[in-house]
């Protein structure tokens, strides 16, 4: 017998799956895309149990005759490709052809389309690619697709799908982006009995930009155009005040095809690189036109990435064209608009720790006090009858830190002193520490003390923030925020953890939120979602650079660093202390 054998057709079908269909939003983006071909004007999604058990999309397009209906269910059955020559200038989204069937031999799966209501439609049913049933279908215009227990047939794939809260978020960030690049069709999006999604047919990006993240964002955007050399970039761009601690918030489109390509990316953040903090970054939706015969989007089965012929071309203009939206008068904050904490705060710290008292400089320089040289001996207790009225005394009775506090430098480090030295401390990531442990002790028993706002506050959500937070509100709350459904996607804030008192609560609900969609994506751990949200919940409340402190407040702070189990960094990485010995 041959040791090579010609595959099985139904076999080469679930290969050819396997490729085109990787989870829900694979299956929705293919029809949703196959629809917008179809010319389109009105896309409905609805889905049971984040896409798991059924998705239909149904939309208003041209509709197929009978025997087109029969045919593109065929592997490599399309309308958008008749010769070679096409692969160089594809216009469309879809393409290849192997969508409907593919999706159809892992699927149960009825297609019911329309193409002429005089002539009426056809719907036909078809289980695991075996056609089971042919019938007249409906009378209206357009093409409705219902895909019901994706991969029942294939158990392997199945058991790795993940919860229906990261299967529908994957499914509402595709659908944004799709309202995003074609802002001339009506989307809607209904997950069960929930509406996350819903956005006329408007005339302009800015309007559709304003739909879906709302007119504060919106309004703090930078448009941005530019045309060179037959490269057209266009779109609106973040300020670097407004940026953000990842990446998601980034939406790219390749001739109006969302794509995920590092050239494009690094010319995003060339154009910010020396206006952005490490570690954030930019939100911006980002248009290229080019030639089709000079982009290549046939390098990948689910059509995410392209090839430029004149990558450096692209890179260029796109840096040149997002960097003269940042150098516009637009993109300077206005004072109420700086994130709080940038600046020494009026009110007092997390954790209680005091400013230190005002003074007026003086044209003499200050008198420095002098100290009896350390030695290997343990330091002494200060006592009452040690006061002299100098700066230096004024700290606690008792020291229980290894460390005792002598000033502080450019009000952002403390300078200490042990037995082998001295100790510079970075304020900011010595408290973030200490703020991180004791939270996510108290978050893992359950009993993090909240403090109750006196007049609650909501938050707008884009779509996909909003279904992410529904589905962890939950862990919000044991990490000490009440959080409530108030309106279309928008939440009321009404209580938040007693240690970020000092933060505003919306701008750290939105920190966190983008910590949950990344951590989420990323993995299904709960505890190491807890650990991510508390990270960045210590990091916004601890006391900043460039904010004084008294003698009392700097002494208490490295008495509580040196009873954390990690006293080097803090919990991002950062140093936060280190010795300059005798």
């Amino acid at each position: 017998m041959n040791k090579i054998q010609k595959l099985s057709d139904a076999v080469i079908d679930r290969i050819a799956a396997g490729e085109v269909v990787e989870r829900p939003s694979s299956v929705v983006k293919e029809l949703v895309e196959n629809s917008l071909d179809a010319g389109a004007k009105r896309v409905l999604v609805q889905l049971t149990n984040g896409g798991k058990n059924r998705i239909v999309v149904d939309d208003d397009g041209r509709g197929m005759s009978d025997e087109d209906a029969r045919l593109a269910l065929e592997r490599h059955a399309t309308s958008k490709l008749t010769e070679v020559d096409d692969l160089d200038r594809i216009a469309t989204y879809g393409f290849r052809g192997e969508a409907l069937s593919s999706i159809a031999a892992v699927s149960n799966f009825t297609l019911t389309t329309c193409a002429d209501p005089d002539q009426g439609g056809i719907e036909l049913i078809i289980s695991g690619g075996q056609l089971v049933e042919e019938r007249p279908g409906t009378s209206a215009r357009g093409t409705r697709i219902e895909v019901e227990r994706i991969f029942f047939n294939v158990p392997a794939r199945r058991k790795f799908l993940r919860a229906d809260a990261t299967e529908l978020s994957h499914v509402v960030r595709l659908l944004t982006r799709a309202a995003l690049y074609r802002h001339d069709v009506h989307f809607k999006l209904e997950h069960g009995a929930q509406t996350l999604l819903d956005v006329a047919a408007v005339e302009t990006l800015s309007e559709r930009v304003e739909q879906i993240f709302g007119r504060d964002r919106a309004r703090r955007m930078l448009p941005f155009e530019l045309e060179s050399d037959g490269v057209r970039v266009h779109g609106v761009a973040g300020r670097p005040v407004d940026a953000l601690p990842r990446r998601d918030a980034q939406h790219l489109f390749v001739n109006g095809r969302v794509v995920q390509d590092r050239v494009l990316m690094h010319a995003v953040s060339a154009a910010y690189d020396d206006s952005m903090p490490r570690g954030r970054y930019p939100a911006i939706v980002l248009f290229v036109d080019v030639d089709p015969h000079l982009v290549d989007v046939n390098v990948h089965p689910q059509k995410t990435e392209v090839r430029f012929q004149l990558s450096r071309q692209v890179h260029e203009t796109v840096r040149h064209g997002v960097r003269s939206a940042l150098q516009s008068e637009e993109a300077i904050p206005r004072y109420e608009e700086l994130r709080p904490g940038a600046a020494p705060a009026t009110s007092e710290p997390a954790a209680s720790y005091p400013s230190a008292p005002s003074f007026q400089p003086t044209t003499s320089a200050p008198s420095m006090p002098t100290h009896t040289p350390v030695t290997a001996a343990p330091l002494p207790t200060p006592t009452p009858t040690q006061a002299t009225g100098n700066w230096v005394d004024q700290m606690p009775i008792e020291t229980t830190s290894q460390a005792m506090a002598l000033g502080q430098y450019l009000e952002s480090y403390i300078v200490a002193q042990d037995r082998e030295g001295l100790l510079i401390i970075d304020q900011h990531a010595a408290h973030e520490r200490v703020l991180y442990e004791k939270y996510l002790r108290d978050a893992d028993d359950d009993i993090v003390e909240r403090q109750a706002l006196m007049f609650p506050v909501t938050i707008d959500l884009a779509p996909d923030e909003w279904s992410v937070l529904h589905a962890e509100l939950d862990e919000f709350r044991r990490i000490g925020f009440l959080i409530e459904p108030f309106g279309d996607k928008t939440m009321r804030i009404s209580e938040i953890p007693a240690v970020a008192g000092g933060v505003d609560p919306v701008e750290l609900v939105r920190e966190l939120l983008g910590d949950a969609v990344e951590a989420r994506s990323a993995t299904q751990d709960t505890k190491a979602l807890r650990r991510r949200l508390i990270t960045t919940a210590a990091c916004q409340s601890a006391i900043k650079v460039n904010y004084p402190l008294a003698k009392p407040a700097m002494q208490r702070l490295l008495d509580d660093l040196f009873r954390v189990e990690n006293i080097t960094t803090c919990p991002h990485g950062r140093p936060a202390i280190f010795r300059l010995t005798q």
